[in-house]
């Protein structure tokens, strides 16, 4: 249960794929991971061919807040992905909460020069993005089990 905030690219989760081979999971997982990275790869392109180099603190902060939180979403998606039952709901949001509680630290550690309170801003916004994809996982859930019952339910015969 990794959870590695990087600046980069690079897979929070280390050690490859968490998820035992064999399983429909374990497929999500991989297909998920790929569609992350080529997700980030096109973010990281966008993101070099920006004409906007600034050294405005307003400006700085919410770029770097974009990209915290576009490699934080990207990665949460992926996730998501493999959650199909209430267990793995649980480890998600676990996962979550570890994932922004690094952030916190990696960003004290890589981004000094970044005000105290632009750090903290940026908690709380990753803070509200658990939450987030936490719902979606409670959804997801939720609709895995209502589509079996909702589907032996007698319906309107044609």
């Amino acid at each position: 249960m990794s959870a590695v905030p990087r600046w980069s690219h690079r897979d929070p989760v280390e050690g490859g794929n968490p998820i035992p081979a064999g399983g429909i999971r374990h497929m999500r997982w991989e297909e998920a991971t790929a569609r992350a990275r080529a997700a980030l790869q096109r973010y990281d392109a966008d993101l070099a061919t920006s004409d906007v180099v600034t050294s405005e603190p307003d400006v700085y902060a919410h770029r770097w807040m974009d990209l915290a939180t576009a490699r934080f979403d990207t990665w949460a998606r992926r996730g998501l992905a493999a959650v199909d039952g209430t267990a793995a709901q649980r480890d998600y949001a676990r996962w979550l909460r570890t994932y922004v509680t690094n952030w916190r630290m990696y960003v004290a550690d890589t981004c000094p020069h970044v005000e105290a309170e632009v750090r903290d801003a940026l908690v709380a916004h990753l803070l509200a993005r658990a939450t987030y994809w936490t719902d979606e996982a409670r959804r997801v859930v939720s609709s895995a089990r209502g589509a079996p019952a909702a589907a032996a339910r007698p319906g309107p015969r044609p």
